[in-house]
């Protein structure tokens, strides 16, 4: 019933906290740093120098009104195009200035190249959103001295990064080639929200620029499929990015009057540029109606607008952790206000497409949820189930108008790293776990680990742990109940910048001894409980009775037999009861014998009795691509975080003898 009741307040919580808003107000405009290394390793990394056709389109999709600046670093950093707010003028700079990058310098001094870039950082920014684009094949690299080095890295992560963080901003990391310090960038970017991504060479370069662009940058797009994008007359402004195919020679675009483009046209207020990979097309005051491209597009090509109807969409987070769910909201805005008629949003339809960057397979569904009276449509977006890349799409079609929103979310691997093994001698098993942190994001000196351990019995456990070495968490136990076991740990703390950190990890999901056994021990108790409900129903013979009293008792008679009914029911249930809980009264006495052995006190008794057939350890460390499968159809790994709470009479640590636990005899050994 608690439970219940605190997913019904958690729910309502969401609902007014999405719902309750006055509105979901536009998002600010960009302020782009982009941070491109030069030193002389990229010689071989990107010996075609693919870096300057990649931060020319940067530079050129750039919207006005935006900010940005260019810098290149090597042991120095040097300024190519200054930081201030995007213009003409400055698209024609940066687009000339690209062409400066070069690899020529020593040296990889990131933390350097991190500081200018975020000189400001002591001011605060209310009206952009700050973003460092971060390009490196390489490691942090000052000095021929490896301490040096070290130390840097060091600094980067616990001043530089606290620092850019308290600051607001997002720091988005292209590593390139396998060299790099990947794990460097990776943190860079989970701790600022921003994303990290790897080109595995030069050519994937200005696809891994877009990703990173369209993230910093968010752009209102309609959508572009083969048939063309449908321009409505909210729209003041296109601009057409469009791949070509290598066999493709040039691109074509057609009017809804019939009317062809294949260059600038200043007449028709069509403004072109053309590349040998892509045509970048931007039309001002566009015809209205449904416009086609005539060419084969390569992946990639999009169509961006700039309208007085335009789709707001919640920021959505970059970074989350596995099974986790993200919450969606979104509006439509036009003449700067919520639209909340709600004839216009009755027509409203919407879909959702999440594909994993390494799959072609998409999970669509449907948006269904009602926009609330203030014009905000709320809903929740789930299957984020491994680690990696996620592109999400939503697709709105207001039947005579569409908007297309992208938004591409790493799904992360943990802080902390899982070892597990089970020692085994004879018969009896122990169950070991280790939790290392990563002493480069958490803080474990404010870190709280609680170890859970649940079994199909109801005999539930969960106990805090104590940190060994200031870097780990270990506990061990020896199940002797004939259950199914769900193991897990609760951790709850801070990281070293200073960020919130709660995570539930799944330990372990098994059957003991078996799952053979298990079962057969619910179907012998339920068999049982049976029989026994049969031998209890049986009707004693009742003597005939005069027909005149027959109708008028008939009712009394279904009473009574509802009545019985329910007694044996009754009766059954605490006949299975006493059933399934006999084995474990009678293991009592040899539990709390075992309740405060050490490790290594648990082998030698099991030894001792398991001599005459002893089994290998065995080492389930890496055994976690092997999923168990669960009773409600998913699998160990799929398995959801768990409610850890319990009230005291469920405690049950005469049940689970347990090594490392935080109870006041365990506190006297550490």
């Amino acid at each position: 019933m608690r439970q219940v009741i605190y997913y019904l307040l958690a729910g309502c919580l969401l609902v007014s906290a999405v719902c309750g808003a006055s509105e979901i107000a536009a998002p600010k405009p960009a302020d782009v740093r982009v941070v491109i290394d030069i030193s002389g390793s990229m010689k071989k990394t990107d010996p075609n120098n693919l870096r300057k056709p990649a931060v020319d389109l940067i530079v050129r999709l750039l919207p006005d009104q935006s900010k940005a600046g260019l810098w290149t670093f090597g042991q120095s950093v040097n300024m190519l195009v200054p930081h201030r707010v995007v213009d003409a003028p400055w698209r024609t700079e940066g687009a000339a200035k690209a062409n400066a990058i070069n690899s020529v310098a020593l040296f990889t001094n990131i933390g350097a190249a991190l500081e200018t870039a975020a000189a400001d950082y002591a001011t605060p920014s209310s009206d952009y959103r700050r973003n460092v684009i971060l390009l490196t094949d390489g490691v942090v690299d000052i000095s021929k001295e490896a301490v040096v080095n070290l130390n840097e890295r060091k600094r980067i992560l616990t001043e530089l990064l606290p620092r850019l963080k308290s600051s607001d901003y997002r720091i988005h990391t292209i590593a390139l080639s396998a060299d790099a310090d990947q794990e460097l960038m990776k943190k860079l970017s989970i701790a600022t929200d921003g994303i990290f991504e790897v080109a595995e060479t030069a050519d994937e370069l200005m696809a891994t620029f877009l990703r990173i662009f369209d993230q910093a940058v968010p752009a209102e797009r309609v959508p572009l499929d083969e048939n063309g994008f449908l321009v409505d007359s909210s729209i003041k402004e296109f601009t057409a990015l469009i791949f070509r195919r290598a066999e493709v020679p040039a691109t074509v675009i057609i009017a809804p009057d019939g009317k062809e483009y294949s260059a600038t046209d200043p007449a028709n207020n069509v403004n072109w540029y053309r590349t040998d990979k892509y045509d970048l097309i931007t039309v001002q005051q566009p015809v209205a109606g449904q416009w086609k491209v005539k060419t084969e597009m390569a992946p990639g090509s999009r169509v961006t607008v700039v309208s007085n109807l335009q789709l707001v969409v919640q920021p959505l987070s970059s970074n989350i952790k596995r099974n986790q769910t993200m919450d969606l909201a979104y509006s439509f805005i036009a003449n700067n206000e919520t639209v909340t008629n709600s004839d216009f949003l009755s027509l409203l339809t919407g879909e959702v497409f999440i594909t994993p960057a390494d799959s072609l397979e998409t999970k669509t569904r449907a948006l269904t949820k009602p926009a609330a009276e203030n014009g905000i449509f709320a809903d929740n977006l789930d299957g984020f189930i491994a680690q990696g890349a996620y592109d999400i799409k939503v697709l709105i079609d207001g039947k005579t108008f569409k908007r297309e929103f992208v938004h591409r979310v790493n799904v992360s691997d943990s802080a902390f790293q899982l070892e597990r093994r089970i020692d085994q001698v004879g018969d009896k098993k122990t169950y070991v776990y280790k939790l290392s942190a990563d002493l480069e994001v958490v803080d474990v000196a404010t870190t709280k680990v609680i170890a859970s351990i649940k079994n199909s019995r109801d005999n539930n456990l969960e106990r805090e742990l104590n940190a060994i070495e200031k870097s780990h968490w270990e506990f061990s136990f020896a199940p002797v109940e004939t259950a199914r076991y769900n193991i897990s740990m609760q951790v709850s703390g801070k990281q070293l910048d200073g960020s919130p950190l709660s995570e539930v990890i799944a330990l372990d999901d098994f059957f003991y001894p078996d799952e053979a056994a298990v079962t057969g021990a619910v179907s012998s108790a339920v068999s049982q409980a049976a029989e026994s409900s049969s031998s209890s129903s049986e009707e004693a013979p009742v003597a005939d009775e005069p027909p005149a009293a027959e109708e008028k008792s008939n009712l009394w008679l279904y009473i009574a037999i509802a009545v019985a009914n329910l007694l044996v029911l009754a009766l059954g249930f605490v006949a299975y009861r006493v059933i399934a809980g006999k084995g474990s009264r009678s293991e009592l006495d040899e539990m709390e014998k075992t309740l405060n052995l050490s490790p290594e006190e648990l082998k030698k008794a099991a030894a001792k009795e398991g001599s005459k057939d002893t089994q290998p350890v065995i080492d389930v460390a890496n055994e976690a691509a092997a999923p168990i499968p669960m009773e409600d159809g998913t699998t160990m790994g799929d398995a959801p975080g768990m409610d850890l709470s319990m009230p005291d009479d469920l405690m049950a640590d005469n049940l689970f003898p347990l090594d490392n636990m935080d109870d006041d005899s365990n506190k006297d050994k550490t």
